[in-house]
């Protein structure tokens, strides 16, 4: 194996067209994975908020997985610490500042980063 192959690649940054995208992808990913939290942080140029989640493809091509960062720009920080999503009667999304019992909803915590992740 070369150096190259052993380094570390950083995560492919996938923007999504919009907020319902994320939450969506977020919620039905975390249902397989079992755990998912909503990374947050606040672009150092543009200033704008970042959401979004990490994620892989495993054993793509050559590699033992292909790190993927999907996200969403929004003009202000989360209201809140949660994500809530429910698909039940239609879909519907928002922020919470407390998980309720999930009958309804569903929730993510959403995680804010000190600073942006290397690859941003």
């Amino acid at each position: 194996m070369s150096k190259d192959e052993n380094m570390l690649k950083p995560a492919i940054k996938i923007k999504l067209a919009g907020m319902d995208d994320l939450v969506r992808m977020a919620f039905f990913s975390a249902s397989r994975n079992h755990t998912m939290n909503i990374l947050c942080f606040q672009h150092k140029e543009t200033k704008k908020w970042l959401l979004g989640f990490l994620t892989g493809v495993p054993a793509y091509y050559r590699y033992k997985g292909l790190p993927m960062f999907f996200y969403y720009e929004l003009e202000e920080k989360p209201s809140a610490k949660f994500l809530k999503y429910t698909s039940k009667d239609k879909e519907e999304w928002g922020y919470s500042e407390i998980t309720s019992p999930p009958v309804k909803w569903n929730y993510l915590p959403i995680v804010e980063l000190a600073e942006p992740p290397f690859f941003f």
